[in-house]
Parts: structure tokens; sequence; C-alpha cells
């Protein structure tokens, strides 16, 4: 494609220096990928480093440039015969490129984005068996794996970088996938990695703190989450929709952020006021039960199903309520998909139960890593009445330090006994964090270890459970290794 028609497609993007007829193929922030006839991106980053990269693509005959308008003085950036300036943030410039030099394959397909701090990964991977369960070709993109049908593929990042993302869409939609099912990161969203992606449907969970290493305040990621909701009022595919739910942490702040911001896209709420909601709930170590309801379109009266599923825990109901609500909005087979929930494949280290060889007691494995997602799962263990449970967790080095002591609080309510263990400690000196998380107990109390080798930690919670309890084993979830220093 010309430089021309890119910058006619794109007019936040500009050609400061260069020919406009010149022809390019693909863009790329990342210079080991290039190709000489591809636009390479200059990433934020510290001025050394951007200079770097600014040799690196030049060396690799790169002829064409992205820059934000704030880096154009930069030095090397002379030797590029071609420079496209951007007002906005670069990524966001990015991602609407990597859109269009891909052929747009997500405005060819569905496309159900779900952002939130906890259940994205749980509420994609059931909307992808869901839609698989009921006929559909569908993939899905997220922090456990890429999947395309049958196939899985390792994923790097819950969501990919914008050029990336855009070739594994095309791919998708050369295979025939018709619904693709995707984890949208507060990241993601903020450094434009989707940026152009022609959605139909985005979801909300929840917001609460985490990533606080990346994002300045609470308010910056919430901000950034709702980017997927402008996202979508962007898009120009048919029958696009929104939901959010109403009864969670910044529910009712993302709601009038919506209608503050005028959008003209449907969005639905599940929560008491909503379009949709969930009550009488019923939980057990056999599964969930409860009654769904949703107002019946331009009737006055409410619709109540039962729906049963083998998930556990009060966070799964949230979780395939809001997954029924989405596969209602899309037209999906009702009676199929309420009989699908009864047994969905559990979400690889997502409230995983390892039970014991004799079934007397369980292990539940959770990627819980924040304050709020160990005291859902805790809460969930608590309101399935075990005779015991015990906590194993810890808190990641070279990350959010303030929410140590929180998890520490959490555990010491909701479990009877807790063990603190290593947990990606990075960089980080993993005795000193677990001190961190050690000064959130309340004073006097007593009924916790400190076990840095996580291992032996594991070993000596499996050792202390007694009949008819409940392990909890979080923060790791499906992950498969520890980060020590720079190490896997």
């Amino acid at each position: 494609m010309k430089l021309s028609e890119i910058i006619k497609r794109i007019p936040d993007v500009k050609l400061l220096k260069g020919e406009g007829s010149l022809e390019v193929d693909y863009i790329w922030g990342d210079s080991r990928k290039l190709k000489p006839k591809d636009i390479f991106v200059l990433p934020e980053d510290t001025e050394e480093k951007q200079e770097s990269f600014l040799k690196m693509a030049g060396e690799l005959g790169s002829k064409v440039i992205l820059v934000s308008k704030r880096n154009l003085k930069l030095k090397g950036l002379e030797i590029f015969p071609n420079i496209l300036e951007t007002e906005e943030a670069v990524g966001d410039a990015h991602g609407k490129i990597a859109c269009l030099l891909a052929g747009n394959p997500a405005k060819k397909m569905k496309l159900v984005a779900i952002t939130g701090t906890n259940g994205k990964t749980s509420l994609t991977f059931i909307l992808f068996h869901l839609a698989r369960k009921v006929g559909k070709n569908a993939a899905l993109i997220g922090t456990v794996q890429i999947q395309i049908m049958d196939r899985v593929l390792e994923s790097g990042y819950t969501t990919p970088d914008a050029s990336s993302l855009n070739l594994l869409l095309k791919q998708m939609l050369e295979e025939g996938i018709e619904y693709v099912f995707i984890e949208m990161s507060s990241h993601g969203l903020k450094l434009g990695r989707v940026a152009g992606l022609e959605i139909t449907c985005a979801g909300f969970t929840n917001l609460t703190q985490d990533h606080l290493d990346f994002h300045p305040n609470m308010e910056d990621y919430f901000e950034s989450k709702f980017k997927i909701f402008q996202l979508l009022e962007q898009s120009s595919v048919k029958n696009k929709f929104g939901l959010v739910a109403g009864d969670v942490s910044y529910g009712t702040s993302m709601i009038k952020r919506i209608a503050d911001a005028k959008l003209k896209s449907p969005i639905y709420i599940l929560g008491k006021s909503g379009e949709f909601n969930y009550t009488n709930t019923k939980l057990s170590l056999l599964g969930s039960e409860y009654r769904f309801h949703k107002k019946a379109k331009n009737l006055p009266f409410i619709e109540v199903r039962s729906i049963k599923t083998n998930l556990l825990g009060n966070f799964n109901v949230f979780n395939t309520s809001f997954a029924l609500a989405i596969a209602y909005e899309l037209g999906f087979p009702w009676e199929e998909v309420i009989s699908c929930l009864e047994k969905i494949p559990t979400v690889p280290g997502r409230f995983h139960v390892v039970p014991f060889p004799d079934r007397s007691r369980i292990a539940v494995v959770d990627y819980a890593h924040t304050p709020d997602a160990l005291e859902n799962i805790l809460k969930s263990c608590v309101e399935i009445a075990p005779k015991q449970i015990i906590c194993l967790f810890g808190c990641g080095g070279d990350r959010d330090r303030t929410k140590r002591p929180q998890m520490a609080r959490i555990a010491e309510t909701f479990a009877d006994f807790v063990i603190l263990t290593s947990d990606n400690p990075r960089t980080e000196s993993p005795d000193a964090i677990l001190d961190e998380i050690e000064s959130g107990f309340s004073r006097g109390f007593q009924r916790y270890e400190k076990i840095t080798d996580r291992r032996v930690a594991i070993q000596r919670a499996v050792g202390l459970l007694d009949r008819d309890g409940i392990l909890v084993v979080a923060g790791k979830g499906h992950e498969t290794y520890q980060i020590i220093e720079s190490t896997r």
C-alpha cells in the first residue's frame, strides 16, 4: 500500500518527509522483525534506547519510520528518507496502520473483547467453548493460550502487540474463523495494541487494584479500561453492543463514564438494575446452581431460567451469567447454550480443583494474584463450608508492592492457616517480599508460616490439610515456572 493511501485513510498520521508514492508491506515496532519495505514504529522509551532502535532499524534497511511529534528532534532520525508523524499516541497510530495493512480482518469476523482486572481469562474461555459447542468456528486469544478451533498456540502476552495481533486475526480469518474471543488488558488498551480493531462486543467485568507499577494511579487504570468502549463506538460492524457488570468494583463508575461520554452503541448491564441478572445461588463441591434473569425485548416482564454448571464458586456464577448475556445478544441458540453450561471445561489455573486420591479433601489452584481475586477465591471456598481452609500464596517481585500487606489481611480473615511463599520474585529478595506481606498480619497473629521455597511450601501445606479441607494454592495458576532474577 502507498504511504499516500495510509495518510488518506488515517488522518491522524501525516507524511513529514518523503514520497507519498512509496509502497510499504507492513509495520513493526519490533526492529528484529523488520524488512526493508516495512514501516518501523519508534517505541516510547528513554532517549538513549530510542537512538539505539533508530540505528538498528536503519542498519536493517528500513526506509520509513513512524514517530510521535514530540520525538522529531531525536538524533538518528535524519537517516530515514520517509518520516510519518502522529500527534496522537504512537501506539494508537501503530494499531490503526497494522489493521489497515492486514486488511482489517476483525471487521470480517465477530470480535468479542473482554476487559477487567479479574475474570477476563475465565470469561473468554467459557464463551469460546460455548461457541464451539453450538457449532461455531471460534478462536481464543488470551493470557493462558491462543486457540484456533482445536489447535493450541502459546500466548506471550494477554494482548499481543498490534502487528502480531492483526496478522494472527488475518490467519484466523483465512482458516474460516467466525468468532474470536479476546482478552484486552489495560496495557494493550493504553499502548494501542488493539487500536483500530472493529469489535462486535465489549465487556467490562470489574476493576480492582493491580498493575500500579504500570499505571500511575487508579484513575489512569480506569480510563485505560474505558478505552474498550471507545473502540466499540468507533467500530462500524452491525449489531454491536457492550456489557457492563454493574454490581462490582467500579461498575457504577463505568456506567456513569459511558453515560457522560454519550456513546451511541447499545450498552447492557448485568446486575440488579440491568437487563440481565442472577439470583438464588447454590454452591457445592459438585457445581453451582442459580437463576438467570433477562428482560425480554419489547415485553414488560422478566424471563427467569434455572441454570446448572459444573464450574465451582460464586465468581463462576458471575462468569457464566456474563457469558449467558453475551451469548444471548450474539444470537446463539438459547436452549443449547443453557445445556452446554452444565459441562464446561475447567479453565487452566482458574479454580482448578485437584482432589486427594481418596477424595477426602481437595486443593484449588488459582491464578489469583491481586487482593480482590484472592478474596473472591477464599470467599468462594468459605461458602462451600469445608472444615478447614489453608491458603498458600506469595507476591511477584518488581510489581505493585502496596498490595502485599493487603493480601495478608485477606488471607488472615478467610483462611484457618496461611503459608507465605515465593511467586516470581524476579530481581527482588524473595525473603524481603515475604516480610512485606507478613507486615499486613494483625499483631499477635500466629496461624502462618513463611517458606521461601515454593515446592517445599506446597508439600508442607498438603501435609497439614485435614479431611474435608480445602488447600488454596494462589498466584501461579496456569504458570509452570518461577521467574528468579531474569531467568524462568
